[in-house]
This record gives C-alpha cells, structure tokens and sequence, in this order.
C-alpha cells in the first residue's frame, strides 16, 4: 500500500459503464478492499464509489440517525436508492449502474476522486466547472478557510 489517502484521476467510461480502476488508486488501498466496493448517490453532482471499510462507517452513521423523523428517513432512503455492492474483474473494471450514469451525466470523460476511502465520480467537464478557479480566487479560499471566516454550514461554527 502507498498510503496515499487522496487522489485525482481523469480516465474513460466504456460506453456500457465499465470503468477501470486506475492502478495507482488500487495501490494505494489496502490490498483487502481492492476487489469489492459499494456505489452510490454521491454529496453534490455526483457517484460515490466506497470501499467496504469507507461504506460500513458511512452506514454506521446512518443507522444512528432516528428513523421516526421524517427528514432523516427521505435522507435514508435517497442515500439507500440504486446502491449496490460491485465487485471488479481480474482487469480491475466495474460496471457502473446505467440508472446512476444517467442521473448524473456520466458518458466518457471521468474525473475519479479519491478522498480517504471514499471515491468520488465525476462527469468531468462538470467537476471542471463546479471546481475550476484560478490561482487568485484559489488564494482567497485558503485565506479565508485558514484565518477562521469560513463557515461550516453543516455545524454552523467556524472550521480552524
């Protein structure tokens, strides 16, 4: 293992889904969640790919929440729609469900994002242009996430 716990990849989608894990991402997974991994709707535009570990700790999370409120079971069960565990070839290739490619625009460009477990994956021309700024607006994100003004909406309070 490279113990690399982020990564970016821009690879191709065959047209009935099937996309190949890049080796260096696989490498740097521990070599017992190289073969099996859940999918799902990802936070934002678009797929999440977790590993086993990832997807476990994830559904911990979610089996903690109280089912009697109402937003936390749509929350529930749209996370819970079209996921599905995949399992990879000898070549490393999934199949991607055709329902999840559709809903986010998934066709040939690829962007592959690997943060810490989980994999996220993008229409690239739509990452590019969700993710996309220059050096100037980069430089100012970082002043701000860094001097403590940035807002964490999710918890309300400031991230340091």
């Amino acid at each position: 293992m490279s113990n690399l716990d982020y990564g970016y990849w821009e690879i191709t989608i065959e047209k009935q889904g099937r996309l190949k894990l890049p080796t260096a991402l696989l490498k740097s997974l521990p070599e017992d969640e190289r073969k099996k991994f859940w999918i799902t709707h990802g936070f934002g535009n678009n797929i999440m790919l977790w590993t086993e570990k990832a997807y476990l700790e994830q559904m911990s999370f979610l089996n903690s929440l109280n089912r009697n409120i109402i937003e936390v079971k749509r929350y529930r069960n749209a996370f819970l729609r079209n996921t599905a565990l995949l399992e990879s070839d000898s070549q490393d290739r999934l199949v991607v469900p055709k329902p999840l490619l559709e809903k986010y625009g998934i066709e040939k460009e690829v962007v592959l994002l690997l943060d810490n477990g989980s994999i996220e994956i993008w229409n690239k021309s739509q990452y590019e242009s969700e993710y996309d700024m220059s050096p100037d607006e980069f430089n100012k994100l970082n002043e701000k996430i860094h001097t403590g003004d940035f807002k964490n909406e999710g918890e309300g309070g400031n991230v340091s």
